[in-house]
């Protein structure tokens, strides 16, 4: 028994050693700006790989409503688990369109964090020496992951896919809006009491569609439940760097769907902000909703009507 045990600690260590000094696979986390009261945001991941010192791959990022996607070569020190990437460009924060914006050049600079429960790129692409007054820097919290945007989801009428939450617990099948039911009076009464303020009108092909939710910043704790017409899709979650997902089917019978994220709480640092993506097929739609106690931010989905 005691030669098992000395076996397990010393893979478990040769494991922490690797893993503390390579930095290939996907990264994940959301970029802020660091401007006191700015609320831009930069939803990216990294696509990794390392060969020796020398790291080469791409990072993807999304901003307001537009996917980015840039080469990414560097160094990484096994040494001082620095990570070093050449300067890449970003879209400037406060342009106001993501076709006509202005880049900004940056660089990256990263400190590879290992413990027993993560892996994390913890620093920020920042600019240079002559620009660091008007181009602040985005700071990234990027964690590695291997729960990639899984494949496209076949429907059938016997349907069971689940909602992927922050603690794993089971979900319901996905429903088609029509058929959901309603939760209890109570927070009913308080949902239909908070104010809809209308963040974005989109229009899809009709479903079915993929949704993902996530926190927009900083983890703060902060928890939402999810409606569909005015009935409960997604139960009370905390918003995580962690997709919560639903794939849901539209009410055809109706002009048009609304989606709202009703905050249950206010968190550390209110309001309560997430990055919604909705996969329609090859499309994707980023918005980002702020909700809090008075008011629920809402999105309206409308068929997209076929010229004949």
């Amino acid at each position: 028994m005691k030669p098992l045990i000395v076996f397990v600690f010393s893979f478990l260590c040769w494991k922490q050693i690797v893993l503390s000094q390579q930095v290939n696979g996907h990264w994940f986390g959301v970029g802020k700006v660091t401007v006191p009261g700015e609320h831009s945001a930069y939803m990216a991941e990294m696509i990794l790989k390392q060969k020796g010192n020398t790291v080469t791959g791409e990072l993807q990022y999304y901003f307001r409503d537009s996917l980015f996607s840039v080469p990414l070569s560097g160094q990484f020190s096994k040494d001082t688990r620095q990570l070093s990437l050449r300067p890449i460009p970003f879209i400037y924060y406060l342009s106001r369109s993501t076709k006509n914006g202005i880049d900004c050049i940056l660089k990256g600079n990263f400190t590879l964090i290992v413990n027993r429960n993560e892996s994390l790129l913890n620093g920020a692409f920042e600019s240079d020496e002559a620009h660091r007054y008007t181009t602040p820097a985005i700071q990234f919290r990027f964690r590695y992951s291997t729960d990639t945007i899984p494949a496209p989801i076949q429907i059938t009428e016997e349907a069971t896919d689940e909602i992927v939450s922050n603690d794993s617990v089971p979900a319901p099948k996905d429903t088609l809006a029509s058929d959901l039911h309603t939760a209890a009076d109570s927070k009913d009464s308080m949902h239909a009491l908070r104010e809809k303020v209308f963040v974005r009108e989109i229009e899809v092909s009709g479903g079915p569609l993929r949704l993902e939710l996530y926190d927009n910043g900083s983890i703060d704790y902060d928890s939402v439940s999810v409606y569909l017409n005015n009935r409960l899709l997604i139960p009370k979650s905390k918003l995580d760097h962690r997709a919560i997902r639903k794939t849901i089917l539209l009410d055809s019978t109706l002009p048009y769907n609304e989606l709202s994220m009703f905050a249950e709480n206010l968190g550390m640092v209110p309001p309560n902000t997430a990055a919604l993506i909705i996969y329609d097929g090859d499309k994707r739609h980023e918005l980002v909703l702020t909700s809090d106690l008075n008011k629920t931010a809402t999105i309206r989905i409308r068929k997209r009507k076929h010229i004949e």
